[in-house]
């Protein structure tokens, strides 16, 4: 009797708590996913805001150094795929190889591998900005993933 009472409150809470269209509550920021040849792979969570929570993390690098890189071709058509119903719409995109960091620009969040063959670190990090009050975001997050151009 005890549990179906706290799983009813469970149920009635998470109804009044803002539930995403998947239904699952929205504690995180959205996942994002590398679109590559069809596919699409994870990217690793970095620092983040979102509901009122801050999370910290480590840089791209050290996120990233037991992950298996992305393979691919050089100079093939990538997409950057956030499943969440609002999309972010301030975005910045980072590239970062043999400790040199630059800015990649993002054309309707698809970019193009490098031409030339090495390992790719990136950073991608995106903000939800407040449509009616100017420099306020309702929430940020960093993604991170690696390339391996052939």
């Amino acid at each position: 009797m005890r549990t179906w009472k706290v799983t009813a409150f469970g149920l009635i809470i998470a109804s009044f708590s803002g539930c995403s269209s998947s239904g699952v509550l929205e504690e995180s920021p959205p996942k994002a996913y590398l679109e590559a040849s069809n596919h699409l792979y994870d990217t690793k969570v970095g620092p983040y805001c979102w509901k009122n929570t801050c999370v910290d993390k480590a840089g791209p690098l050290e996120l990233l150094k037991n992950e298996k890189p992305i393979k691919v071709k050089a100079n093939e058509s990538l997409s950057l795929v956030i499943e969440y119903k609002r999309q972010p719409n301030e975005k910045h995109m980072a590239q970062i190889q043999n400790n040199h960091e630059m800015e990649i620009p993002l054309k309707k969040n698809k970019l193009k591998a490098p031409s030339e063959a090495g390992t790719y670190y990136y950073s991608y990090s995106v903000w939800w900005m407040d449509e009616s009050q100017k420099n306020v975001s309702n929430g940020d997050a960093s993604y991170a993933f690696v390339l391996e151009v052939k």
